[in-house]
């Protein structure tokens, strides 16, 4: 798992108490999670915590893990599909859909829309829904609300295959921000 430089010193302790048994039984329970908050809230920051926690090899067996960013994603792909080399192309779609490992999509209902992507989202997690593979998303969006930008199909397969959380609280961004007056 490649960890930005921002979350580098994320440790697996910041995964909340009530989420942390969900993250211990998602191998048996093949279940994945939607988690979702306001902006800022700490959702990529609990997203990368536990993904160090799965890739220490003491939670789940060591379960290999990718994290992507969903507009990041689906860039990579499109882009895959307009190299003119094909020796240069990544097969970033094929190699995610075969992927039998953990798959973290951050920051799903950010992307611009189009036929293409709601196409290959829904494919993505069609995928993983069929082949019962755990997967976490993070999302701004309340379900309903991401029913209403990538369709109730996909969102219906995300809801029966994870467990929906709320993270809470203010923008801890904001809350941060040093403002200085001249």
């Amino acid at each position: 798992m490649i960890i930005p430089e921002r979350y580098k010193n994320v440790k697996p302790e910041d995964i909340p108490s009530k989420l942390l048994p969900y993250v211990l039984k998602m191998r048996e329970s093949r279940r994945g999670l939607y988690i979702h908050g306001s902006v800022g809230s700490g959702k990529t920051h609990i997203l990368y915590a536990i993904g160090k926690k799965i890739e220490d090899g003491t939670t789940l067996g060591g379960l290999r893990v990718r994290v992507y960013n969903c507009t990041d994603l689906l860039r990579e792909i499109r882009d895959d599909f307009h190299a003119t080399d094909p020796y240069s192309r990544k097969h970033t779609l094929s190699s995610l859909l075969d992927f039998r490992g953990l798959l973290m999509i951050d920051d799903i209902g950010s992307e611009k829309l189009s036929d293409w992507v709601l196409e290959t989202f829904y494919s993505i997690v069609n995928t993983r829904y069929e082949n019962m593979l755990p997967t976490i998303f993070t999302s701004n969006l309340e379900l309903s609300e991401l029913a209403e930008r990538i369709g109730d199909r996909t969102v219906s397969r995300v809801v029966e295959s994870c467990d929906v959380f709320e993270v809470t609280g203010e923008d801890r961004r904001l809350k941060k921000h040093n403002k200085i007056k001249v």
